[in-house]
C-alpha cells in the first residue's frame, strides 16, 4: 500500500494504485471488526495503515508494550510518508502561481499528518503530567498547520471519484475533530498558553467533526469512532471537563454493530 514507485508512472496509472490501495485498506479495517485484529496487524506489517490500527489496540489496552509497538509503527510511517514529498525548488520559477498538490500527494501528507496526530494522543494516553501536555501540545504545531492545509484542499473537484474524496474527507475531519477536542480538553493554565501562541480548541466543533467522519463511509471512519467512544467513556472523565456522553456511544456501537452485522 502506498509502495513507492520505481519507474515513473502516467496519472492513470497512479489514479489505479491509490484506488487499489485505498480498497485493501478497507479490506484489512474490516478485520478488525471480525476479531481478527492480529491478522490485520501481519498483513499492514510494511504499510502506512499499520501504525493506525497498531493505535486502535494500544487505545484499547492502555498496554505500555502496544504503545511502544504504535511509536515503532509510526517512525516507520512517516518516513515512507516523507517519500511521497515532491520535489519543491527553493526558489520558484513562477512569481504568479503555487505548486499544487496531487490527488496521491494529498492523501500521503493526510497519512503524515495523522501519524503526527496519534504521536501526540500517545503522549497523553503515557501520561497526564504537565511536562506531557506541554509536550504533546508542542508536538500538534506541525499537526495543526497540516490539517489546516488539507482542510483548504478539501474539494470534491480535487480528486478523481467521490470514494478517493471521501476516504480523504473523513480523514481531514478526523484529524480537525481530535485537534479541536485535544486543545479544549486541556488544562487551563495550559489552554492559556496556547491561546497566547495562536492555538485554540473548539470542543463541540470537535466532536462534531468527528461525529461526520464517524458516520461516513471513509477510511478513517472507524479510527473517529474509536476516539469518539474513548473520549466519552474514558478521557472526558479523566479530563474532568464534562460526564461524556454516554446515549451516543450506545448509538454509535449500535451503527456499527448493523454495519457489521456479519
Amino acid at each position: 500500500m502506498f509502495s513507492r514507485p520505481s519507474l515513473p508512472k502516467t496519472h492513470e496509472e497512479f489514479t489505479n494504485d491509490l484506488a487499489q490501495s485505498l480498497l485493501e485498506c478497507q479490506q484489512i479495517t474490516q478485520l478488525i471488526f471480525e476479531n481478527r485484529l492480529n491478522e490485520a496487524l501481519r498483513k499492514t506489517k510494511e504499510h502506512l495503515l499499520h501504525s493506525s490500527i497498531s493505535f486502535m489496540q494500544a487505545g484499547m489496552t492502555f498496554n505500555q508494550d502496544d504503545i511502544e509497538a504504535t511509536i515503532q509503527a509510526l517512525r516507520h510511517t512517516t518516513n515512507m510518508a516523507k517519500k511521497y514529498e515532491p520535489y519543491r525548488p527553493w526558489i520558484t520559477f513562477s512569481l504568479t502561481s503555487k505548486p499544487v498538490m496531487t490527488e496521491e500527494e494529498l492523501h500521503a501528507k493526510l497519512v503524515y499528518a495523522e501519524a503526527l496526530l496519534i504521536r501526540a494522543l500517545l503522549t497523553f494516553i503515557q501520561d497526564q503530567g504537565l511536562f506531557s501536555f506541554i509536550s504533546g501540545a508542542l508536538k500538534i504545531k506541525e499537526c495543526h498547520d497540516l490539517f489546516a492545509k488539507l482542510a483548504k484542499n478539501n474539494d470534491p473537484s480535487r480528486f478523481s471519484s467521490t470514494i478517493s474524496h471521501e476516504h480523504f474527507d473523513s480523514g481531514v475531519r478526523m484529524g480537525n475533530g481530535a485537534f479541536n477536542l485535544m486543545i479544549a480538553n486541556l488544562p487551563q493554565r495550559i489552554i492559556r498558553c496556547l491561546e497566547f501562541a495562536g492555538f485554540s480548541g473548539d470542543r463541540d466543533f470537535g466532536l462534531k467533526e468527528l461525529e461526520t467522519s464517524a458516520m461516513s463511509n471513509g477510511l478513517r471512519a472507524p479510527l473517529s469512532a474509536l476516539l469518539l467512544l474513548g473520549y466519552h467513556t474514558f478521557a472526558a472523565h479523566i479530563f474532568g471537563n464534562s460526564d461524556g456522553d454516554l446515549e451516543k456511544s450506545h448509538m454509535l456501537i449500535e451503527h456499527y454493530l448493523k454495519r457489521n452485522s456479519n
